[in-house]
């Protein structure tokens, strides 16, 4: 599969959720009886324009973003001080158009991830179980005592039942955790400090270096690499390597590892209720510089749970609210610098990563393009002069004193704003283009 197609969805999708959002400036608008001059689906250069009732409706070339365009809208607008303009309402109407943005993205996403429990959500059954499958060397959880094969109690008193359990409690952002987890039929407790967290992991990584159990069942065995010369075959699951037993997927590249280059990893496998062991020499890659097998991980066992309107509509509003509080604790990590700027994804990412997620399915392409709107609605509302936010933050200034800011000086605060923000693009881009390579790697080999 070539990037093509995924490049293609990502576009339709991130041109929906900007129709959403600009819709509701639109919608706003004509109710308070403002006159709309532009609605536009991407910047730009005008591909395509018709005008319909005194608004000129455009597509544009570049499609990440878009805009409305009101009379009397930006400082340097001609003004006439008809009733009709932006400038002549009232500020509550004003407010009204500048939140209705990032409102109807808060209602579509919520819409979306309803619709998304009701349609039936695939869930793995291997998150079922709290076990810990995988802990990473270098990691606040093995700092802590935790093990592979550890199944939790409870964590800072609360019970846990599932791993979906266990990522809510690291949701809430603790500095300790007080862990009672079973070990060999015994009950341990366990302290995980997140001051041990290593300042070089990302928040996209496993929490706390800890990942659940997956069964190590082989999908793809990868023709001229040496799993496959060696005879392993798609729908063998991976029992030990080098005599070190298995309890999850993720401990295998781990153990790869540890052996010498050019040495044969003893790999047992189970097939068709037999056991048998297979020599096979990794193959060094220098481009991730570590030594690979050459497979790829079987389809997990799945559940579809769908849910009826009532629960349906709770589960949304949890998720809502899960999505909208990672937020902050994402940004919070970048001010106290835990999180690196170069974490950070903008369109160019965006659009290949939307469409990798919509050829997965209905329920997984709702649930990212919900916390995508949730992120334009939360973004949006920060007072960053350009966006929504600072609008509402022009208008609070103007309510304060009476009296609208200078012509002068809201033009000075808004080039300083479209330059940072022109900066920040380019910087967001260039990290979306440098991981490119690693992105395109989930098509095919």
């Amino acid at each position: 599969m070539t990037a093509v197609v995924p490049t293609i969805l990502g576009i339709i999708i991130l041109g929906i959720m900007v129709i959403i959002h600009e819709l509701g400036h639109f919608l706003a608008a004509k109710a308070c009886r403002i006159r709309v001059l532009a609605f536009s689906i991407g910047f730009g250069k005008i591909l395509f324009k018709k005008k319909i009732g005194g608004t000129e409706y455009r597509l544009s070339a570049i499609p990440f973003g878009g805009y409305v365009k009101m009379a009397g809208e930006q400082p340097d607008d001609e003004r006439s001080g008809a009733s009709d303009e932006f400038s002549s309402k009232p500020k509550w109407q004003r407010a009204l158009v500048a939140i209705a943005g990032p409102l109807a993205n808060y209602v579509s996403a919520m819409l979306m991830l309803w619709v998304m429990f009701m349609y039936g959500v695939d869930h793995p059954k291997y998150l079922d179980r709290p076990v810990i499958g995988f802990v990473a060397d270098s990691s606040a959880a093995r700092d802590a005592g935790i093990m592979a094969g550890d199944s939790i109690v409870s964590m800072n008193g609360k019970p846990i039942q599932s791993w979906d359990d266990m990522e809510t409690q690291f949701l809430t952002g603790s500095s300790r955790y007080d862990v009672l987890l079973v070990r060999n039929g015994l009950q341990v407790r366990h302290e995980i400090r997140k001051d041990l967290a290593k300042k070089s992991e990302s928040y996209a990584q496993p929490p706390f270096g800890m990942l659940p159990v997956l069964p190590a069942v082989v999908g793809k065995v990868y023709d001229t690499l040496p799993a496959a010369k060696a005879g392993l075959k798609a729908g063998d699951t991976i029992v030990s390597i080098d005599s070190a037993g298995l309890c999850s997927w993720f401990q295998i590249s781990d153990l790869v590892q540890r052996g010498n280059t050019g040495t044969a990893r003893l790999v047992t496998v189970a097939r068709q209720q037999a056991k048998l062991t297979i020599g096979i020499v990794p193959r060094f890659d220098p481009k991730t510089k570590r030594q690979v097998l050459g497979i790829e991980m079987g389809k997990p066992e799945s559940r579809k749970a769908r849910y009826a309107p009532a629960p349906a509509f709770n589960l949304c509003l949890k998720k809502t609210r899960d999505f909208t509080t990672m937020i902050f604790e994402v940004l919070g990590k970048l001010v106290s610098r835990e999180v690196s700027a170069k974490e950070l994804a903008g369109p160019v990412g965006i659009i290949p990563a939307s469409g990798i997620i919509a050829l997965q399915g209905v329920a997984p392409i709702l649930n990212f393009m919900a916390l995508i709107s949730i992120n334009l609605a939360v973004l949006n509302l920060f007072p960053l002069i350009i966006t929504d936010g600072g609008v509402l933050l022009f208008l609070l200034l103007e309510a304060i004193r009476r009296k609208p800011l200078s012509i002068k000086t809201q033009l000075a605060i808004t080039r300083f704003a479209i330059a940072f923000f022109i900066v920040f693009f380019l910087y967001v881009t260039l990290n979306d283009i440098n991981r490119m390579p690693q992105l395109f790697k989930m098509f095919g080999r």
